[in-house]
């Protein structure tokens, strides 16, 4: 009997390298075998129908603060409701919309406030928010930056040395990434343990995507 999800948009998070990107192609590609219309939003691409400040920068696009409020989030909810399908969102969220708050030592109070506005603006649609744990942080970056292409670290550490978080704890390079993920992942959870049904925390890399995707669209099953 086929499962379908009560669900319209799937917002898919994470930390870095933890792999936001390839369970959200897997999820578009079993809700489409299910006969579901379904389309990924990766981070990057030039569609997304939800724009942030962040991706623009590290895009080389033009940065246009107008476009970066709850009204893009309502229409992409309004459009799956009409349309009746389903959109896949990689790192929007949390990734590239409530971090780098986070990272410029904002409020808390600001910080939920811009989550709470956003997944407001997509209740029409039902939204899940599937987050991937990583157990062990330190140990994940270290091999991420041992692994990786040298200009992807010297990015990442640039980065980190120059937000407000690093400098407000002395701390910079390789420590501070693995210190402000720690912390970051530990707020996470804590604020998505407060949304209940609409949010779904799975181990990752302890299992193959293709399990992750099923564990997901079991969930997505149940009534929200």
């Amino acid at each position: 009997m086929m499962i379908r999800p009560h669900r319209n948009i799937f917002l898919v998070e994470g930390p870095i390298g933890a792999g936001k990107t390839s369970l959200t192609m897997r999820l578009a590609q079993d809700l489409e075998a299910k006969g579901i219309e379904a389309r990924a939003f990766l981070e990057f691409d030039a569609d997304h129908p939800i724009r942030t400040e962040q991706v623009d920068e590290l895009s080389g696009r033009e940065v246009d603060p107008k476009g970066y409020g709850r009204e893009p989030w309502a229409r992409l909810a309004a459009q799956c409701v009409v349309n009746r399908g389903a959109a896949l969102i990689d790192a929007t969220l949390i990734q590239n919309t409530l971090l780098p708050a986070f990272a410029a030592c904002a409020p808390q109070d600001y910080i939920c406030q811009l989550a709470q506005e956003r997944m407001q603006a997509l209740a029409p649609a039902r939204p899940l928010i599937v987050y991937l744990h990583v157990d062990d942080i330190e140990a994940h970056l270290q091999h991420l930056h041992r692994t990786r292409p040298a200009a992807w670290s010297a990015q990442n550490l640039a980065w980190i040395n120059e937000t407000e978080w690093a400098k407000a704890h002395a701390l910079a390079g390789l420590p501070a990434l693995i210190t402000f993920h720690k912390a970051w992942q530990t707020w996470v959870e804590t604020w998505l343990a407060q949304q209940g049904q609409k949010s779904l925390v799975l181990a990752a890399q302890r299992a193959e995507i293709a399990t992750l995707s099923q564990l997901v669209l079991n969930h997505a099953a149940k009534p929200s």
